[in-house]
């Protein structure tokens, strides 16, 4: 390939990366991850392929010598190395479908600032950042048309997401964009063309505020009022001054006005203003954030120096998990907050090289003669500024790494350095003859196993949830086994899924002998995942529950204890473990386990029902009857939930049960299968007389199904029904 032809597939390749925003697939698991992330590398290797042709031959396009560079390579080394020696190195180098992060990940990021940072010259950034804002209108269109009810949120409520399925990520997405439109704005001689930057940083403000992201929105405030207060000493530019002066005043404004009329109506039926009126130390107890950031800070304490690696938080979480948390999700993987995040994946040594991005940043933001106007300076420090603070409260994603990454390389661009590997040149047809075949033969090789294998196995795993949805059992166990072994990246979630969805299978109609085989398979994965993450009580959970749920009870318990030893604060555990006990017909011991369960926070109305079923298996009248009368005041639908209902079914207190599904039919009188329960727990009770008359009731208060209780009665009166 020539030189002009490496060239042009490295700009091309650059300039379709704003898009990637816009990708999802639903025929990807975690659709608006995977996606995104599976073209963002693949994208990035064929680019970097090009790139690495192109500085062989032409020494302009080789890295240059500048801080940033070392900074961001450092940076890579050392979580790199606490990658290498933390708790999960497989899983710190791949991490999963969720996420898509990990080194792999890392590894793309600095390969995508090598290729940008030395292809780039300063009219191609303008046209990139032209593109890039370009995107950003058209995904604000697409947020206005969720707004108006035509398009879905994806994550539901009234929060928009666009394209990215979060709002926090397309909020950030949006942050970066206003400061870039404003940068141009001040940039630009014409009148018209600053009209048309304003107005485009006005609509996405718009959208960035019905994200109603607190963090990304205070740091754009934040931010502006940085950009102003350093634009007052602005001499250079009339235009920022008195932009500077007005934003200060509205600035004002907006937190007197806030703050005055914060209890009204008006801000009360906002949801997004009513956010902000809301936020109280109670309000991020609620969210977790006041649990999992004293956790972050113990579990740096307990590994210093290089961290427990990428995707390891968990294992700090199950450790230090409270049981005061049971009302919030059940795994956090990450500590919303990308300094504590980053504290760690790579301990202290991986935050530093972190906040070192953000110093040298700055530092050649306010360096004299590189070419950028004090309102640059401004608008860039504000920028910076806005994202750090936005990142103390969430963690960062591939489209925001995406735009930082840029950001360091545009800023670095007007740094005056020698390149590495000095300026002698290589003959182009050497680079053709030689080069290139290398450079496609190892290209090809990275974009299969990187990215072909995981993309085959995650498109594979969603033909087995279909499968499972049109009750292709067989279907669904050969995608199952084909997905497992493709590819390591995903795995997790394929284990997660052969676990949840094995039951259906298991009692499907599918020959005893393919049932066996696929039960082998499926302990052999479930199994397998909780030996290679033994650390990790959430796959010790997954591996006792699959055997719980199997028969294998002995074998069960000797995941759930090791999951318990792991994180013994977890309620969920306790009951799994109880669960087991109950079934081996030891009913002392699931009391015992579950009092346990309850009394490691008596405010979990779910664990008190747990007790309380507890207490109706092991016949402790006086405990149910003291558990109910609790349960009554705090949460009285928990005392007819299915638990309770079969507690009294198994040990034949079918009055009790009864009263129970009498209560469901009086909450919900059109649904028919209440009506049936009931009569069905007549005929066990032996009392068919009762379960004849409630069929009668059933007819006349749902008449539409006379015709099938009329069937029923004959059935008890005839014998047949029982």
């Amino acid at each position: 390939m020539t030189r002009n032809t490496l060239k042009w597939i490295a700009l091309a390749g650059l300039f379709i990366i704003p898009f990637i925003p816009f990708l999802v697939s639903s025929s990807l698991f975690f659709p608006f991850i995977t996606t995104k992330g599976y073209v963002f590398r693949i994208i990035v290797e064929v680019i970097f392929a090009a790139w690495a042709l192109l500085a062989l031959i032409d020494p302009v396009y080789r890295p240059k010598k500048t801080w940033t560079t070392y900074a961001l390579f450092i940076f890579i080394i050392v979580i790199g190395l606490a990658d290498l020696f933390g708790a999960a190195p497989m899983k710190s180098f791949w991490s999963n479908s969720e996420r898509m992060e990990g080194f792999v990940s890392l590894l793309h990021l600095g390969m995508f600032y090598l290729v940008i940072r030395n292809t780039f010259r300063e009219i191609d950034w303008k046209r990139f950042w032209n593109t890039s804002l370009a995107a950003a209108f058209l995904m604000a269109i697409y947020c206005f048309f969720q707004l108006l009810g035509v398009l879905e949120i994806h994550q539901g409520g009234a929060r928009v997401d666009g394209t990215l399925g979060n709002a926090a990520y397309l909020a950030v997405y949006m942050l970066f964009h206003i400061f870039i439109a404003l940068f141009y704005m001040v940039r630009e001689k014409s009148n018209v063309t600053r009209w048309v930057y304003g107005l485009l940083a006005l609509v996405l403000t718009i959208v960035l505020y019905y994200t109603a992201t607190r963090g990304a929105i205070l740091g754009l405030l934040g931010g502006l009022l940085i950009t102003a207060l350093l634009g007052l000493k602005n001499r250079e530019n009339k235009l920022e001054r008195k932009l500077s002066i007005a934003y200060v005043a509205v600035f004002a404004v907006i937190v007197l006005g806030f703050f005055a009329f914060k209890n009204t109506s008006f801000v009360k039926n906002s949801q997004v203003l009513e956010r902000f009126a809301t936020i109280s130390s109670s309000e991020l107890k609620t969210e977790g954030r006041s649990f999992v950031w004293p956790m972050a800070v113990q579990g740096v304490k307990e590994h210093p120096l290089l961290g427990w690696g990428q995707e390891n938080f968990n294992y700090v979480f199950n450790e230090h998990y409270s049981p005061e948390m049971f009302q919030l999700e059940p795994w956090f993987d990450r500590a919303h907050n990308i300094f504590l995040d980053w504290a760690i994946a790579g301990g202290l040594l991986g935050l530093l090289a972190y906040l070192s991005l953000y110093v040298v940043l700055l530092y050649y933001v306010w360096k004299k003669e590189n070419g950028l106007s004090s309102a640059d300076r401004a608008l860039i420090t504000g920028l910076v500024a806005a994202y750090f603070f936005h990142n103390l409260f969430v963690f960062d994603h591939l489209i925001s790494y995406i735009l930082f990454i840029s950001v360091l390389a545009f800023v670095d661009l007007h740094v005056a350095a020698a390149p590495f590997f000095g300026e002698k040149t290589m003959n182009e047809e050497t680079v053709r003859n030689i080069g290139t075949p290398v450079v496609l033969v190892l290209l090809l090789v990275t974009v299969y196993f990187v990215n072909i294998r995981p993309i085959n196995a995650n498109a594979t795993l969603i033909s087995a949830l279909q499968s499972i949805q049109t009750s292709d059992a067989a279907g669904a166990v050969s995608a199952f086994e084909k997905a497992y072994g493709e590819a390591r990246l995903g795995r997790p979630e394929i284990v997660e899924q052969i676990a949840s969805n094995a039951p259906s299978i298991l009692a499907s109609t599918l020959s005893t002998a393919d049932k066996n085989a696929f039960y082998v398979f499926a302990i052999k994965a479930v199994e397998g995942q909780a030996a290679e993450l033994s650390g990790d009580a959430r796959y010790q959970l997954l591996a006792g529950t699959f055997l719980e749920n199997t028969g294998q009870f002995d074998a069960a318990l000797t995941y759930l204890d090791k999951a318990q030893t792991l994180t013994p604060g977890k309620q969920l555990v306790y009951f799994e473990i109880a669960g087991i006990s109950i079934n081996k017909g030891d009913y002392q011991a699931a009391l015992k386990t579950l009092k346990t369960a309850y009394e490691l926070d008596t405010a979990d109305t779910d664990a008190e029902a747990a007790y309380l079923v507890g207490a109706i298996y092991a016949g402790d009248r006086g405990l149910e009857t003291t558990l109910k009368n609790d349960l009554l005041t705090k949460a009285p639908a928990l005392l007819s939930d299915d638990r309770v209902a079969g507690a009294y079914l198994a040990t034949n207190r079918t009055s009790d049960l009864i009263a129970i599904l009498e209560a469901r039919v009086l909450a919900n009188p059109s649904d028919p299968q209440g009506y049936v329960n009931i009569a069905a727990a007549y005929l066990k009770a032996g009392n068919t007389a009762g379960a004849i008359a409630e069929l009668q009731k059933f007819e006349t208060a749902l008449p539409q199904y006379k015709t099938d209780a009329d069937q029923y009665i004959a059935q008890i009166k005839a014998g047949t029904l029982k």
